[in-house]
């Protein structure tokens, strides 16, 4: 009669379960697998979704040329997109020569022949390794190898030089011919996705454009900076419903607004575009994307061929401009403490002062000025008579009367000159009055029967704290 041993099926680990110890219970390698793994999902999903991925700390990237052409990368610590902690703790090195020699056959066939411009990336992958084999028991009648296992399980890493895909669709360079987008020969890879670093990175550009001002209307609804947030992501964009101002202009918010419209965009930006850049699969926002890999840096050389094979030609150029990393908290606290937080625009809530219109006009029959060359701030100087002129302008920060009572938060300064015409009298520009359409000044001479050819002028805007 002959026996056999029952292996109970062993569920799926699941990284939102966490095993219920209970008297009784008879542990066995799937209790001890589950615990482990609700544990460090949940250390990687914080880092991933509350911090976000990159470079943490060293990892520098630069240029060796002596005794070999070598790229080299210093000991140090990253977050990859699965928020898995990458560590490096000894100097590494990729002799790129060395790499062209290995791969000269898979890169001839998708760059054609030299002499071309090869751009490549430097990116670090996480890898784990079973180590410290032990005996374990087991069945009878096993082979020695078969009765021992590895006991641990190190993290550790991987360095690859990668086609970087980015740098190929933009000119001049042109698209790898073959193969077809998403496969290549073996050896080869391309360069990790940045959809969410690009997309974060396109938010900082829309953050700066925001100016907080105490002394004019929000140029935006709260709805279109909504939008323009929604526009991030293709995938949002489609909810856009309003008509946001395009290009790269000054969005303006009104200190009383400015908190009420921040936190409505950064609630889109999380409840509905975030979702779609880390989204990995369908139906399936917050996932973690299963990318293990990230840039260390962009490097650009000129491939020829020489005796040994394809070798580099010339320099190489090292561009860490996309390469995403992490600060720390507390260098963030620092940075906000020290004024990081920058400073509104116009109005009282800064003090100090700004030039806010200039230009330079020159009279014509009958007393109107016409400016000559361009104006800052579209200012216009509109012929009142009698060799007095209104200065007006449309741009930011608009024209405040100066009231006497209440004191006004702001007040301005003209600073003016007159261009000599024929006659050479002595001429004076003279501020007149703050009219409520804008400044009266008066360009006259001396004597007050003659005009000059132009004048040219200066207004700054003071700001009371």
């Amino acid at each position: 009669m002959s026996t056999q041993t029952a292996t109970p099926c062993l569920p799926k680990l699941d990284p939102l379960k966490r095993v219920n110890y209970t008297y009784g219970m008879v542990l066995g390698v799937d209790e001890f697998k589950q615990a482990q793994t609700y544990f460090v999902a949940k250390g990687r999903s914080h880092n991933r979704l509350a911090h976000g991925y990159g470079t943490i700390c060293g990892l520098q990237v630069q240029m060796v040329t002596s005794p070999d052409l070598e790229v080299q990368i210093s000991c140090g610590v990253a977050i990859n997109p699965l928020g898995q902690e990458i560590h490096v703790q000894q100097l590494m090195c990729a002799r790129i020569n060395d790499w062209l020699a290995a791969n000269q056959a898979a890169l001839q066939p998708i760059f054609g022949n030299p002499p071309f411009t090869l751009p490549v990336c430097v990116v670090l992958c996480y890898r784990e390794c079973l180590t410290d084999t032990v005996p374990v028991p087991g069945e009878p009648c096993r082979t020695q190898q078969d009765a021992m296992e590895p006991s641990r399980i190190a993290e550790s890493f991987q360095l690859k030089l990668c086609i970087d895909t980015e740098a190929l669709s933009s000119p001049p360079f042109s698209p790898p011919a073959s193969p077809p987008s998403g496969s290549l020969p073996s050896g080869l890879c391309y360069s990790p996705s940045q959809v969410e670093e690009e997309t974060i990175r396109a938010f900082g550009v829309l953050l700066r454009r925001i100016e907080i001002t105490d002394i004019a209307p929000s140029s935006v609804t709260e709805g279109q900076l909504e939008d323009l947030v929604r526009q991030l992501s293709p995938a949002t964009a489609t909810a856009v419903v309003s008509s946001p101002p395009t290009g790269n202009t000054p969005i303006r918010l009104y200190v009383d607004d400015a908190a009420d419209f921040l936190r409505a965009a950064f609630l889109v930006w999380v409840t509905e575009v975030r979702p779609t850049l880390t989204s990995s699969a369908p139906n399936c926002g917050c996932c973690i994307p299963s990318e293990q890999c990230v840039l260390l840096a962009e490097l650009k050389f000129t491939v020829g061929s020489g005796a040994s094979g394809w070798q580099v030609v010339g320099g190489v150029t090292v561009d860490e401009t996309r390469r995403p990393y992490l600060l720390e908290t507390r260098l963030l606290q620092e940075y906000l403490l020290n004024g990081g937080s920058g400073t509104g625009a116009g109005g009282g809530a800064v003090a100090g002062s700004s030039v806010v219109a200039a230009g330079t006009f020159l009279i014509q029959g009958g007393g109107a000025a016409v400016a000559s060359g361009p104006t800052f701030n579209n200012l216009t100087a509109n012929s009142l008579g009698g060799g007095m002129y209104l200065l007006q302008w449309t741009g930011f920060p608009p024209y405040q009367q100066p009231a006497a009572s209440p004191p006004s938060p702001n007040t301005y300064v003209v600073k003016g000159v007159a261009i000599a015409g024929a006659k050479t009298d002595p001429f004076i520009v003279q501020f007149v009055s703050f009219d409520s359409g804008g400044i009266r000044v008066a360009v006259v001479d001396a004597k007050g029967n003659d005009t000059p050819a132009g004048f040219m002028v200066e207004i700054s805007e003071i700001r009371a704290a």
